[in-house]
């Protein structure tokens, strides 16, 4: 048995806790450790965690002050014992068989890092609505090594919560603290320390959209974190992969793209936010037109370049409205 540490990063979701931590402790798979982190959570969350580590003891409960996503899974990895560590965010909750099933994938495979399929939800008026699912009727499972997994996660999106990790891939790397979109910043170095990473599209992890959540909220300069997480992996392929720089490009020009969409459909004016964005468009230009890009995105492209702001801001708000 090797035992599997889940860290639980918690901060004001009380009204959904107890969902996910019940769902983590209904676990098939029972050699876990259960690393509650309040992180200085100003409603009942600590009180939650508490009661529910009086009932279970492989639950432990980290209180501390206020600082983050990462700094609360960074503080839980400090503590973690298990060979294997799992990260689940609180507003979520997991299958009972997620562990075992992401367990045999890793052992017959011989794989530090076995990927779960997810459900992207969202709950409106007490009912659940699935957005996307990675199932579509059949199960699959994949194998991959270091460099093809890379370029899934350029090509597709990256969180850390769908996943369990052998231990010894964080020995030195920390999710950045103070930053959002933290899993883009690492997620490449761990992918290098790996001889193999599986994949199944079998869903055992639902992701729950909330009006609330720092992916949902309105834009903010804290949201920037992806454009620069996407220009640090740029340098880093173009040094350690080279021939995943093309796809690393294209999603570098797609988190600018995003963040001017984002900036033109918010409230704000964002002026320095406006400017750094497109001096990065302006930078690498002539690179993004070598790319084999959408109409829409030599659209964006040029109109960045081409028309003020103001006048963009009314053209996205039209294909917002229209849509």
């Amino acid at each position: 048995m090797m035992k599997v540490s889940v860290i639980v990063p918690i901060y004001k979701v009380e009204h959904v806790l107890k969902k996910c931590i019940d769902s983590i402790i209904a676990q098939t798979y029972q050699d876990i450790e259960i690393i509650l982190v309040d992180d200085g959570s100003p409603d009942k969350c600590g009180l939650i965690c508490d009661d529910y580590a009086g009932k279970d003891n492989r639950i432990r409960v980290i209180h501390k002050q206020n600082g983050g996503l990462s700094d609360a899974r960074n503080a839980g990895l400090e503590i973690a014992t298990g060979e294997w560590i799992s990260f689940i965010d609180s507003d979520d909750w997991i299958e009972p068989n997620m562990y075992i099933e992401l367990l045999d994938n890793a052992h017959k495979n011989g794989a530090e890092i076995s990927v779960g399929g997810v459900n992207d939800e969202v709950c409106c008026d007490g009912a659940t609505r699935v957005l996307k699912s990675t199932f579509d009727g059949k199960k699959e499972v994949e194998c991959l090594k270091p460099v093809e997994a890379m370029r899934r996660h350029l090509t597709g999106s990256w969180a850390a919560w769908d996943k369990i990790y052998r231990r010894e891939l964080f020995e030195g790397i920390r999710f950045p603290v103070g930053e959002i979109n933290e899993d883009e910043q690492i997620m490449l170095f761990l992918l290098d320390r790996c001889s193999r990473i599986v994949y199944t599209n079998e869903v055992y992890y639902h992701y729950i959209r909330r009006a609330d959540s720092i992916t949902t909220s309105s834009f903010s300069a804290a949201k920037l974190a992806w454009p620069r997480h996407c220009e640090d992996n740029l340098t880093w392929v173009k040094a350690h992969y080279p021939t995943l720089e093309r796809v690393a490009l294209q999603r570098y020009l797609n988190s600018l793209l995003w963040a001017m969409r984002e900036m033109a459909l918010g409230n704000g004016n964002f002026i320095e936010e406006r400017k750094y964005v497109k001096k990065k468009i302006n930078e690498y230009y002539s690179n993004f037109a070598g790319l084999s890009l959408t109409k829409k995105e030599k659209t964006r492209l040029y109109l960045h370049r081409k028309i003020h702001f103001s006048v963009y801001r009314v053209l996205e708000k039209l294909l917002a409205v229209r849509k």
